[in-house]
């Protein structure tokens, strides 16, 4: 599985989705993308991304098993998906 964390330089919650995809970085692949580049942007469309931050947990084949959007969930909130 793969993390996914779209943000932003001026989004207040950012720093706190970033920072907990550090914490989960030694389980997990997590790939950050800013928003304001062609890549991310590019990326955000995909995953239909509206606000900042969004996580998005994707499979093995990209597809989408959970996502937060606008929101930072906790910790655990995305353990009980990598446990599955």
């Amino acid at each position: 599985m793969i993390l996914k964390i779209f943000w932003q330089k001026n989004c207040p919650n950012c720093p706190l989705a970033k920072e907990l995809g550090k914490k989960l970085e030694k389980e997990i692949k997590v790939e950050l993308y800013n928003v304001e580049t062609v890549d991310g942007l590019a990326e955000a469309a995909y995953f239909n991304v509206l606000s900042t931050p969004t996580l998005v947990l994707v499979d093995d084949g990209n597809r989408e098993v959970a996502s937060w959007r606008g929101e930072v969930p906790k910790e655990e909130e995305i353990r009980k998906f990598l446990k599955k």
